[in-house]
């Protein structure tokens, strides 16, 4: 009897308590103030700045000297890119007199070979010890000579070994002249040239705007013991500005392929901001829209860069802000809350 009085007593209390959770509920419904949102009120939230995005009124851009043009279509090489610095010529000056003294040690000890073996032949009082100390150091300087120029022809080339002491005295002054430089560059580690580049283009840092070209390229004696990487030795004619030993550099050595399609990009039109290249894209009237480029080589004087057709972030039809990118960088920052640009 008791479990029974116990079950009742327990099933009465559960259903008081669930008459009252629904009594409560059916009456919170019939409240009256509580509206649903239909979904597309839902969506009429304040609208937040578009990513990247700068709307101006056409009178605005128009005052802020916005100008478009649509991408110059360009073709170039396949390229390697690699990085370097300027050589010091001290070691190139100091063989030039290393060389020098040595040649002039030879035809000195070969004039006396020759005259003093004249003499032992004509019968003259001439001892043999005297006619074989002066061939022994004959043959001493010419071995020096010798090993000199396998030294010249290993470290800097066929072209400085061959030449005469006069050429390459004359080759030498202009190193020390600053008319000509050296440069060494390493192409990434893990890659490889199997030939060697036509020719190569230069920028030096904080000068991206005067890039220099050379044809006279030869493949380095030894690599980088660091990373391992292939080297090449490019001689500078001439340079547009002086190319101080240590300067650091970049080159592109252009390959003998076929070239690539791309456009060419104004200077003017680049816009660095957040560690990346940028252009402005005007999609509407009233609409510019940043978008990141790849920058593949420089191009000649207000060319700029070649950007690449395939992954560049470009497309024939886009309108390109060539002048006030900074203005429109501008603008977006100040409609998303930012500071000034970088």
């Amino acid at each position: 009897m008791k479990k029974i009085a116990h079950f009742l007593l327990t099933f009465c209390v559960l259903a008081a308590l669930g008459w009252t959770l629904w009594v409560g509920v059916r009456k919170q419904k019939e409240k009256p103030g509580i509206e649903e949102v239909a979904p597309e009120e839902a969506g009429k939230e304040e609208e937040k700045p578009e990513d990247f995005v700068v709307k101006l009124e056409k009178e605005k851009w128009v005052a802020l000297d916005i100008d478009k043009a649509e991408p110059e279509k360009a073709m170039l090489r396949p390229q390697r890119i690699a990085f370097g610095r300027v050589l010091d010529p001290s070691p190139i000056v100091t063989l030039d007199g290393e060389l020098a003294a040595a040649d002039a040690a030879l035809a000195a000890s070969k004039s006396e070979f020759e005259r003093t073996q004249g003499l032992f032949k004509t019968g003259e009082n001439v001892a043999r010890k005297v006619l074989e100390t002066a061939q022994a150091q004959f043959r001493a300087d010419e071995i020096k000579v010798s090993g000199l120029r396998r030294s010249a022809l290993m470290t800097w080339g066929p072209d400085f070994a061959a030449f005469d002491a006069a050429a390459r005295h004359e080759y030498v002054e202009r190193f020390v002249r600053g008319e000509r430089a050296l440069v060494r560059v390493d192409i990434l580690p893990g890659d490889v040239l199997a030939e060697q580049p036509k020719s190569a283009r230069l920028v030096v840092l904080g000068r991206e705007d005067q890039p220099i070209e050379t044809k006279a390229i030869t493949t380095a004696s030894d690599v980088d013991i660091k990373t391992q990487a292939q080297g090449f030795i490019l001689e500078v004619d001439k340079p547009p500005f002086p190319l101080r030993p240590g300067m650091a550099l970049t080159a592109w050595l252009e390959l003998a392929e076929e070239p690539h399609p791309g456009f060419a990009i104004p200077r003017s039109a680049i816009l660095r901001h957040d560690g990346r290249a940028w252009v402005y894209v005007q999609e509407e009237e009233e609409k510019f829209v940043r978008k990141p480029v790849t920058l593949g080589s420089p191009l000649d004087g207000e060319k700029g860069w070649f950007v690449a057709e395939k992954g560049g972030g470009i497309k024939p039809d886009d309108l390109i802000v060539v002048t006030g990118s900074q203005s429109l960088l501008s603008e977006e920052l100040k409609a998303q809350g930012g500071g000034e640009p970088d």
